[in-house]
């Protein structure tokens, strides 16, 4: 990739007029010059914004000029033998990609930005923003600053901070996955007490059953066989019983007999002495007067006497007999049903036994079986969860190790040290500087002179300046073996405070370096800088509000 030209008008102090800067070749060395405000550092701003939509530190509101307004820019790129043109506007907002001519797809102007970062121009924003304006006022520190800020512009301009990034995401999970363990630590130590706490409720309940059990089995045992003697009493009673009632049976049988018989005889001495009772014989006619058919008639009513007496006697017997008869059936009924209870008792009492033997408090053990088995089984999936959290935990610190300051980072600003130490020795002695700078992988610079270690504060402002100088394009050198793609470079206020032979020792190294890494370098200054070193000069001037270029060709 290679900037061709560069084209915009209504850019911050710019006005309606169109501003054209053509870069020629593939190396060249512009010094752009002009007042303070005059619009010289927004040329740099304008090929950023052009290239890619945005400008760190600026709102994009604030870019379009505030008479004119619509802010437009346009830069033509060579790009492996393609012309690619980038036309971007505000006000209204406008966004056009040409490959040779054609329009690129718009379908989404992210997308087209990402194919215009990523596949034409090869270098992501941060390293473009961080390597197309190094300002030396800005740079000229870097061997002063804290390890951390000297890191973090490291970070930014070798894509470090990507690392960074991905650190702090995997920090952020990793206290989310520590919040989680800690989380499932405390429900794992709760859910333990809780299985604990009921496998002890389970054997104090199994054992208060079985105590139960065991004097509820005794008691029963023992109404079992108080029962078992009452039924045996029951059975001999029934036996007694059942005797009695055959015995009285047979009475009341053998006196129905009797007294059937006695009104028999009844009956017939009844007719008997109805006989005798008549004058004569009813058969012969013969006269019943005699003393012979009164003894006989005497007979027969003494015998009917004895026999109603004996009738009497045997009715009333008889009765008797009948009346116990109803007593005893009603003793053996109640006998009856009384041994009737008593055999359910007995079968209540063997089910009960049994339903002690078989299942004594299993209910409820079951039941809190169940509630432990199911506790148990959480507690493995939190356990499992927990391993699986932890496995990760493990990961992510294994990873941010790997990401952190003694990881990747580490090994590659080691690869990367001993090339800058070098470029800078070798800078150093282009300078004709009779020192050396050694940065260690906290990039803590350390300053010798003739071999000796010195403080930076011996150095003079001049002489640090240099030192910066050369520290700065040592680092563009390895940038520029990062992203080849890289071919401008933008330096304000480069000279300030610096001895003509510094001057001319920094102007010809960068005319070294513009060659070697094939650049299109610009120095801004406020004056003028010897012409024979450049081979542009862009002169920036205001009037009337508005700054317009003058360009000259040496």
């Amino acid at each position: 990739m290679r900037i061709k030209k560069i084209e915009w008008r209504n850019f911050s102090s710019y006005g309606n007029r169109k501003q054209e800067i053509e870069l020629e070749g593939e190396s060249c060395l512009y010094q752009i010059v002009g007042e303070n405000g005059s619009g010289k550092s927004s040329i740099s701003q304008v090929i950023t914004f052009g290239l890619y939509g945005k400008l760190e530190g600026k709102k994009l509101k604030d870019i379009p000029n505030r008479i004119n307004g619509n802010a437009w820019v346009k830069i033509t790129l060579d790009s492996n033998g393609s012309e690619v043109v980038v036309e971007r506007g505000l006000e209204p907002n406008l966004f056009n990609l040409y490959l040779d001519g054609i329009l690129y797809d718009q379908a989404g102007v992210r997308s087209v930005q990402d194919y215009l970062s990523e596949d034409i121009l090869g270098i992501p924003y941060y390293v473009f923003n961080n390597t197309i304006s190094l300002s030396i006022n800005d740079f000229k520190s870097f061997i002063k600053m804290s390890s951390q800020d000297k890191r973090s512009i490291i970070d930014k301009i070798f894509g470090f901070h990507v690392l960074n990034q991905m650190r702090d995401l995997l920090k952020d999970e990793n206290r989310k996955i520590k919040e989680t363990l800690e989380n499932l630590s405390g429900r794992l130590s709760s859910l333990e007490s809780t299985i604990e706490g009921s496998l002890n409720e389970m054997e104090s309940l199994a054992n208060q059953i079985e105590e139960e059990s065991t004097t509820k089995k005794e008691e029963l045992q023992k109404s079992l066989e108080t029962f078992e003697g009452l039924q045996v009493i029951h059975s001999q009673r029934t036996e007694e019983f059942r005797s009695i009632e055959g015995q009285i049976h047979d009475e009341i049988s053998t006196t129905n007999r009797l007294v059937i018989e006695s009104r028999a005889k009844l009956q017939e001495l009844n007719k008997k002495i109805k006989l005798y009772e008549l004058d004569q014989c009813p058969t012969c006619q013969t006269p019943l007067d005699s003393e012979f058919h009164h003894g006989i008639k005497d007979g027969l009513v003494a015998d009917h006497s004895s026999s109603s007496s004996m009738l009497d006697s045997l009715s009333s017997t008889l009765a008797d007999l009948k009346d116990k008869e109803r007593e005893i059936s009603a003793t053996k009924r109640d006998i009856t049903d009384k041994g009737r209870k008593i055999e359910i008792k007995i079968s209540e009492i063997k089910r009960d036994i049994k339903i002690l033997n078989e299942s004594a408090g299993d209910k409820q053990l079951n039941s809190l079986q169940r509630i432990v088995d199911n506790l148990q089984v959480e507690r493995d999936k939190m356990s499992t969860e927990s391993f699986k959290n932890q496995e990760k935990n493990n990961w992510l610190r294994t990873l941010d190790e790997i990401l952190g300051e003694k990881g990747v980072k580490q090994m590659a600003i080691r690869t990367i040290l001993p090339s800058l130490n070098s470029e800078i020795l070798d800078l150093l002695a282009k300078m004709h500087l009779d020192y050396q700078v050694v940065f260690d992988e906290e990039f803590n610079a350390t300053i010798y002179h003739m071999g000796v270690e010195i403080p930076t504060q011996t150095l003079s402002t001049g002489e640090m300046k240099k030192v910066d100088f050369v520290v700065l394009i040592a680092i563009m050198k390895l940038m520029k073996m990062k992203f080849s793609s890289i071919n401008l470079l933008f330096l304000d206020e480069l000279f300030s405070s610096v001895d003509p032979d510094g001057v001319h020792s920094i102007l010809r190294i960068l005319r070294e370096v513009c060659k070697e890494l094939g650049l299109n370098i610009f120095v801004i200054n406020h004056a003028p800088m010897p012409h024979e070193i450049f081979d542009w000069k862009l002169e920036v001037a205001k009037a009337n509000n508005f700054s317009s270029i003058l360009i000259d060709k040496f």
